[in-house]
């Protein structure tokens, strides 16, 4: 407060500024909001955009959840294509997911356990020497070839 006062009637601006620490870009900022809006106006201020450019409109988001209902196997990424098929031009994948999560459309995949996940791995332990063996491939080397004997 004491700095927008002082910047109302301050000759030089920018000593104002370097006094206080503050860049002249900002100095002026608080000195415009301060005539704007008074002493709120020095406050801080939420840096969260006003609206989103690319938001989608009433008639896309009933269009994603229709497409939801019929299809209702199907995730964000299948109903984006169906959708682009069809109109054109079309939003991003994650855009499709936060619509449908918000309509309640989507469920979270159950998790798989390891040994139902593909792993190479038996989950056997060796009770012995030598009884289990692995490999571990490092590549194909290149080197000169040897002759078999025939």
């Amino acid at each position: 407060m004491e700095f927008a006062f002082k910047a109302l009637k301050s000759e030089n601006f920018r000593a104002l500024c370097q006094e206080y620490g503050i860049s002249t870009k900002t100095g002026y900022k608080w000195r415009e909001r301060f005539l704007r809006q008074g002493v709120g106006g020095l406050g801080e201020e939420s840096r969260r955009r006003r609206s989103s450019p690319q938001q989608l409109s009433q008639e896309e988001l009933c269009e994603i959840v229709r497409l939801k209902v019929v299809h209702p196997h199907w995730g964000p990424r299948k109903i984006r294509e169906l959708y682009l098929r069809q109109h054109g031009e079309v939003a991003s994948e994650s855009s499709f997911k936060r619509v449908l999560e918000a309509a309640g459309l989507t469920h979270r995949r159950k998790k798989r356990r390891a040994s139902e996940a593909g792993r190479l791995s038996s989950g056997k332990r060796a009770q012995g020497v030598n009884e289990i063996w692995t490999v571990d491939f490092k590549g194909w080397w290149h080197g000169p070839r040897v002759a078999a004997n025939p």
